[in-house]
């Protein structure tokens, strides 16, 4: 199997100055919107791969763009972040990557379903500001439940600093893993190659 961690579609809060980050669940622009639809046509799911997207709008929004009308399998998992990077202990999670509550992911993205037993910090918290100790031991977890969803590959629809965050997690355990991007910042991808 393949585990792929994709980069979200522009969204509204990377537009203009720092004050867009204090915007809660920022969507995505036109431009990012049909950079998610492009995904479609570059990497075309199938039933035999899931597609996990952090509990954000702008992610979820990305991978439900890119999954529609594919018979992929959705869910939405607080591991896929945002997540911050490199972590600071000062930091706080701004507005526009604070998750999602659960009853609206549930309205909006009926058909991303989430992950059973769960910390309910996580959905709360989000692994913005996690110590990096912990957010290991949960990456850990998080690629494990990956891998026990049996598909040939599985795509993360995730923020720039939580793809840096598993590529710094993964190399400190020396997992390797590949970089490739489509054309465009937004289309980077990073592939893991994990064991069945």
């Amino acid at each position: 199997m393949e585990i792929v961690f994709v980069q979200h579609g522009e969204a509204m809060h990377q537009l203009g100055g720092g004050s867009r980050l204090h915007a809660q669940d920022p969507p995505l622009t036109d431009k990012g919107k049909r950079e998610a639809v492009r995904l479609s046509r570059l990497e075309p799911l199938s039933e035999s791969d899931a597609i996990v997207a952090g509990p954000v709008l702008y992610l979820l929004q990305t991978a439900d763009l890119w999954s529609k009308g594919t018979g992929c399998s959705r869910f939405v998992h607080p591991l896929a972040g945002p997540r911050q990077h490199p972590f600071r202990y000062d930091f706080r999670t701004p507005p526009c990557e604070w998750p999602m509550e659960s009853e609206r992911i549930t309205t909006g993205f009926p058909e991303f379903l989430p992950p059973a037993h769960l910390p309910e910090h996580l959905w709360l918290q989000g692994i913005h500001t996690l110590p990096g100790i912990l957010f290991a031991q949960h990456a850990e977890r998080f690629l494990a439940w990956c891998r026990n969803l049996e598909k040939s590959r599985v795509f993360i629809v995730t923020a720039e600093g939580t793809l840096q965050a598993y590529r710094a997690h993964l190399a400190a355990g020396s997992s390797g893993g590949r970089q490739s991007a489509g054309r465009g910042k937004r289309l980077s991808r990073w592939s893991v190659p994990l064991p069945v």
